[in-house]
């Protein structure tokens, strides 16, 4: 089923950025060039549940919208400090712990936080993570908590990320 998804995805992909729908040629190299690939990462073992976590994709286009809201609006913040006669930043590091359970949870979260403009996931430890923040504001939210309650959303309910794979 994962090298089945693979390789639609690869094809799908292909046939986005060619934009070579009409010619035969070119549309059975896409398919030789598709199927090479899935064999290849099928080979390699590569093609899992961690390198294709479809189960969590719909929750995650969910959550994209307000990420790419929180995005935005930190870099508005962001540039507006910057470009403040005085510089009206506190940087502070401070740790934030998590109940995430899968690799895929840990993933989506530290990788939250770092694309936000004014705060960088430093380190990841088995329960936290230590942050870089450039402003108490942007600290204040991330320990409100309403990312990690976002991200634990995808991850699904406690039945449900028990099927994941458990981090070590």
């Amino acid at each position: 089923m994962h090298a089945l998804l693979l390789f639609v995805s690869l094809l799908a992909f292909y046939v986005v950025l060619s934009g070579q729908i009409g010619s035969l040629f070119l549309m059975g190299m896409g398919v030789v060039s598709c199927a090479a690939i899935t064999l290849l990462a099928k080979r390699l073992g590569i093609v899992d549940d961690e390198g294709m976590p479809y189960r969590w994709w719909l929750r995650t286009a969910a959550y994209a919208p307000w990420l790419l809201k929180q995005v935005f609006l930190a870099n508005i913040d962001v540039l507006r400090r910057v470009w403040k006669p005085t510089l009206d930043i506190q940087p502070r590091m401070f740790t934030i712990k998590h109940d995430l359970r899968t690799a895929y949870g840990v993933a989506t979260y530290m990788n939250s936080i770092t694309l936000t403009p004014g705060t960088v996931t430093v380190d990841v430890g088995k329960n936290e993570f230590l942050i870089h923040a450039l402003t108490q504001d942007a600290a204040d939210e991330l320990i409100a908590g309403e990312m990690h309650r976002r991200v634990l959303a995808i991850e699904g309910s406690p039945s449900a990320r028990s099927q994941g794979e458990d981090l070590p």
